[in-house]
């Protein structure tokens, strides 16, 4: 991790530690990146700061099993409608929730929550972090600055991908991305101001020292007051399998889909905590 500023301080927050392929590691929920640890250290839910993670090295994640051994991208399937004709949710979500759990993961990313805010988050999220794991929300879908405090109550970490505000890689209109380009603005400085680690993330504009669309993402993250930027590439290994649901129920909605972690190429940080 590379910090390029110093002047705004950031808090201690939740890592999640564990053991893989014999390693003790310390995943950062936030940044996406994951650092060897040489000390003993208390496993799951950890409160740590991230200039004393960043000074261990970062592991390699094909030496730890690759991605999915620290953990998955879940897109959940939530309500849409409160109507009393939705199949309740809430057993399917706690079950799909524990089975990640148990399976030893660090760290789940809801990814993409449709619609945003919704009421399972906060039920889904709950049960992950009951067992353990650490919870973040990687969304295009800004959230409206009045949701703000309640999303910080829900989830460790909010990352949010910029790919279709800024890039042109989208076929939008330039009201649409102009409404977006501030519906990121407004968010992302409510989400910071309510205390939620904050990041902005990218699959599509390159790392550094990449190009103009590089320092001014760069740019954008510090006067928002976000903690940083992640500039990452999709897993190329697909879809994974759910947990099975053949004891889960007949009649119970689908639990959505799992897919591998993105790999983080690198990150920028933007707030020190020293």
């Amino acid at each position: 991790m590379r910090s390029s500023r110093g002047a705004s301080v950031a808090p201690a927050r939740v890592y999640g530690v564990g053991v893989c392929a014999g390693h003790l590691v310390v995943h950062d929920p936030l940044t996406g990146t994951t650092h060897h640890r040489d000390q003993l250290i208390t496993v799951g839910r950890t409160m740590l700061r991230a200039s004393e993670v960043a000074s261990h090295p970062v592991a390699d994640l094909a030496a730890l099993g690759g991605s999915s051994a620290l953990g998955v991208r879940w897109s959940p399937v939530v309500q849409r409608d409160p109507s009393p004709t939705w199949v309740p949710a809430n057993s399917v979500h706690r079950r799909a929730a524990r089975a990640l759990a148990c399976a030893g993961l660090l760290t789940v990313d809801l990814h993409e929550v449709d619609p945003l805010p919704t009421p399972d988050l906060t039920d889904i999220a709950g049960h992950l972090t009951d067992d353990g794991c650490t919870v973040s929300l990687t969304t295009e879908r800004c959230p409206a600055e009045r949701h703000a405090e309640a999303l910080a109550d829900c989830v460790d970490a909010l990352r949010i991908c910029v790919d279709t505000a800024v890039t042109r890689r989208h076929r939008l209109g330039p009201d649409e991305r102009e409404r977006r380009l501030r519906s990121l603005i407004s968010g992302t400085r409510a989400t910071v101001a309510a205390g939620l680690p904050t990041q902005l993330y990218t699959r599509v504009i390159p790392p550094p020292p990449g190009n103009a669309a590089t320092r001014w993402l760069v740019e954008l993250a510090d006067a928002v007051g976000a903690h940083g930027v992640t500039f990452a590439r999709p897993q190329e290994d697909g879809t994974l399998a759910m947990p099975d649901p053949a004891d889960w129920g007949a009649g119970t909605p689908p639990c959505g889909t799992l897919k591998p972690l993105d790999v983080p190429l690198d990150t920028v940080c933007l707030r020190a905590d020293v």
